[in-house]
């Protein structure tokens, strides 16, 4: 016979299956719902590129979206309308302008799925005492990781 209280605790065990099921469930249902833009977010991002000119056309760049410089293009009579050290410091300026373009273009490309990771349920949200890997994400983020030292910073000029 069952008594009144373990009737109970079997109801509360259920009931507490059945909300895990269910944040499971709707964790999944944004998983998939991410996984079904994934192809068409690939090929874009494949496909990016940023294209910028120095400011006296001296050269153009192309940046892909993972912020590589990916052509340089120098014009013809670059050395006749300027130094070396002139178009040295005005490519510098237009690859840090193109790869800051290039990241930007890749956010929002990104954006649809960044947008439904980030209303995703965290491991944290649905299991006690699991790691919350929403801190872990915003740890690593490029706006908090240091910053790179500049390599061209104290060289001397050749």
């Amino acid at each position: 016979m069952v008594t009144s209280v373990e009737q109970w605790e079997r109801d509360e065990i259920r009931s507490a299956n059945d909300s895990l099921k269910a944040a499971l469930g709707s964790a999944q249902a944004d998983f998939d719902r991410e996984m079904a833009e994934i192809g068409d977010i690939h090929a874009k991002l494949a496909a990016l590129k940023v294209h910028a000119t120095t400011p006296n056309g001296l050269a153009r760049i192309t940046v892909n979206a993972s912020g590589m410089v990916t052509e340089i293009t120098i014009a013809d009579d670059a050395f006749q309308r300027c130094t070396p050290k002139q178009l040295t410091a005005e490519l510098n300026t237009t690859i840090r302008g193109g790869v800051e373009a290039a990241a930007q273009a890749r956010a929002q490309v990104m954006q649809p799925v960044q947008a439904i990771v980030d209303g995703m349920a965290d491991l944290s949200d649905i299991i006690p005492g699991a790691p919350n890997l929403k801190e872990l994400r915003e740890q690593f983020a490029p706006s908090t990781l240091p910053p790179v030292a500049d390599e061209s910073a104290g060289k001397a000029d050749r």
